[in-house]
Order: C-alpha cells, then sequence, then structure tokens
C-alpha cells in the first residue's frame, strides 16, 4: 500500500511538470498542417568567380526582368544582371515628397508590373498612409523622377506592413489588442475585408507578457500564382494563401508545429530564428531557414542558412545550405542565376542555379 501511495504521490507532482512543457496546442495552423519529412535532393552550389558588385549596407535584392535591383537601410540601386551596370538610384528615406518617412519596404514587399512597355513599383508607407508609384523604365532612360501617391488611404495606416499585390490591391497586416493579435486584412476598392481562410489563425492572440515578435512573418507574392508565401520567423512553418483570401495551407519541416503557448513564456533573445527571408516565381518559391537562437544569430554566431525549395502545390523540391547567414536571394530564371547576401560579410554573391531551376520546373 505504501508502495502505490508512493507512485501516486510522484505522479501528481510530476503530471503538472509534462503538463507545463507539453503546452496548450496554441498553433498557428490554416487547416491541418502539412509535415515535410525531406527533400528529394540536396543540391551543390557553384559560385560565380566573375561576379562582384561593390555595393555596402545591403539588405535584400530582387531579380526583375533583366534588372538587379538591391536594397540598402535609406535607397535602392539598380545595376544589370551582370552587375556591371549601374543605372542609378531610387526610393529613399526622408521627409520630402516621394520619400518614405521611417524605412524602406523590403522588395518582397513591393508590386512591380509592365504597363505600356514600361516597369512601375508600387510600394506602400503606412505611417502617411499612402502607396508610392515609380516608373523605373524612366529611371533606366535617365529621366530624373521622383515616387507620387498612387492610392491614399487611412486603411493601411501603421500596418506591419501593408503589401500591394495589383494596382488596387494591398494585404495589410493590421494589429490589435497592442500588438498581440494580426489580422490579415485585403484593401480593394476602399475598403478592407477580413481574409476568410485565415481568420482562425487571426483569432490567435499573444499574453499579455509574450514578445510580439513571435508572429513576425516574412511576406512575398507572386502574381502568377496569385498566393502569398509567409514565412514565419519564429515558427517553423510557411504558409501559403491565394491572392483572392479563399484558399491557403501551412507546411512544417518537421514533425510537429511550435506550440505558441510555449513561446510566450521566452525572452526574445531565447526564440528559435527559424526563417529568415523567403522568395517566390511563378515556378515555386524558396524560405530560408537558420534555426539558431535569436542571441546568436544577432551576433553572428551561428554560421549555417538552409534554403527550402517548394512548388506552389507545396511540395518539396529541392535544398541548398550555405555556410552562412544570408539576409535575401533570389533567382534570375533566364540566365539561370541565384543571388544571395551573405549578411555576415555583407556581400553580394551569385550561384550558378542550372540544378535549382531543373528542380522547379521539373
Amino acid at each position: 500500500m505504501r508502495k502505490f501511495i508512493n507512485i501516486i504521490v510522484t505522479a501528481l507532482f510530476i503530471m503538472p511538470l509534462l503538463a507545463s512543457c507539453k503546452g496548450d496546442g496554441k498553433v498557428l495552423s490554416i487547416g491541418e498542417p502539412e509535415f515535410v519529412s525531406g527533400f528529394p535532393k540536396t543540391l551543390q552550389l557553384k559560385e560565380i568567380e566573375n561576379f562582384n558588385c561593390d555595393e555596402m549596407g545591403l539588405s535584400d535584392v530582387k531579380v526583375v526582368d533583366s534588372l538587379l535591383i538591391i536594397s540598402k537601410a535609406d535607397t535602392w540601386t539598380v545595376y544589370s544582371l551582370d552587375g556591371n551596370k549601374k543605372y542609378g538610384k531610387c526610393m529613399r528615406v526622408g521627409n520630402g515628397p516621394g520619400e518614405f518617412t521611417h524605412y524602406l519596404p523590403s522588395t518582397n514587399w513591393c508590386y512591380f508590373f509592365k504597363e505600356n512597355d514600361s516597369l512601375f513599383v508600387y510600394a506602400s508607407d503606412t505611417y502617411r498612409a499612402h502607396v508610392l508609384g515609380f516608373n523605373v523604365s524612366e529611371l533606366l532612360a535617365g529621366v530624373n523622377n521622383t515616387p507620387h501617391p498612387v492610392i491614399e488611404t487611412d486603411l493601411i495606416m501603421n500596418a506591419i506592413p501593408a503589401i500591394p499585390y495589383g494596382k488596387d490591391k494591398i494585404l495589410v497586416y493590421q494589429p490589435e489588442y497592442n500588438y498581440t493579435k494580426i489580422k490579415r486584412m485585403m484593401y480593394e476598392g476602399d475598403t478592407l475585408r477580413q481574409m476568410p481562410v485565415t481568420h482562425g489563425i487571426d483569432q490567435i492572440t499573444l499574453s499579455g507578457q509574450a514578445d510580439m515578435n513571435i508572429l513576425s512573418r516574412i511576406t512575398c507574392y507572386n502574381a502568377a500564382a496569385d498566393k502569398f508565401v509567409e514565412a514565419m520567423v519564429f515558427l517553423n512553418q510557411i504558409n501559403t494563401i491565394s491572392g483572392d483570401g479563399s484558399k491557403g495551407k501551412t507546411i512544417c519541416v518537421g514533425k510537429r508545429l511550435d506550440d505558441i503557448s510555449k513561446l510566450e513564456k521566452k525572452d526574445y533573445f531565447e526564440l528559435r530564428n527559424c526563417y529568415v527571408t523567403a522568395s517566390a516565381w511563378d515556378e515555386g518559391f524558396g524560405a530560408a531557414y537558420s534555426g539558431a537562437i535569436e542571441l546568436l544569430y544577432q551576433q553572428h554566431l551561428s554560421n549555417d542558412t538552409q534554403i527550402q525549395f517548394f512548388d506552389w502545390v507545396g511540395n518539396p523540391k529541392c535544398l541548398v545550405e550555405l555556410p552562412y547567414q544570408i539576409s535575401s536571394f533570389d533567382i534570375d530564371f533566364a540566365g539561370n542565376i541565384m543571388y544571395v547576401i551573405d549578411s555576415q560579410n555583407d556581400k553580394l554573391i551569385a550561384y550558378d542555379a542550372t540544378e535549382i531551376v531543373k528542380c522547379l520546373k521539373s
């Protein structure tokens, strides 16, 4: 009997501990998640040695048509794809007309399109509650122009962020309840409505003591697929969402989704840095995974990045591993080149991407 009582007492102590380790299952999944156990191919990349770009202070890189757009903290610089020709600068931070108030939006948060043989870009400044439009082709022709407002609406005020994905459409990440909750809203026709497929995950609210960065995400859009990619920064998952907000799915490389209720108890620097950047193309998308603790990541003490490639169905296609931290990458599918920003050494590197392109097109 005494042995039986000891077992019961021990169980009473252990059960609360197990419950606290398990969490309450607060996950950010759109429907039933799809779990990925591995990738068909792990590719080795070959650096293109004759590529050289001497820009410093790099933030992100974007391939648009025959152009290489390099974003820095305070401006964009437009190059030819080989890096040999510098066309000029555009998109600046400042207080003047056509300038961004506090920071430049990521190139992934911008909408590039062609009209009348000219290349345009739309980018949001949520502090001034407008979307700026810029004619990139005029810059290439040597015309001195500045961005001008093409959409003005208080409905995007203080969004984090607002992402144009059409001439009159914007994905708005709307914070609520002192940034403990994020709602995905769609702006069109001067109205704002919630995305139907994300209604469930938009109900998730962080505890008052939790760091709001837990809900951070890297978002990009591809017009041909008409889909968004959300690579979560501190959660081991990727969400894909259709442009009309009616369909979506959650992909997890692993066996289980991160439980937000467990992360809420951690300090910001204790969080695991999962996805650090993403890029999307007609053929599919890629997301760069770190896996380092945030403190080590910020101190550049974590030296590995894994870029995972998927088709638009969500099937894993291939994987590449790089021995350094990256902040951005993009692919030129015409020239089979992948551009990667090595954030540890502040350097733009070009790789032969022939095998990656083959995998994404197969």
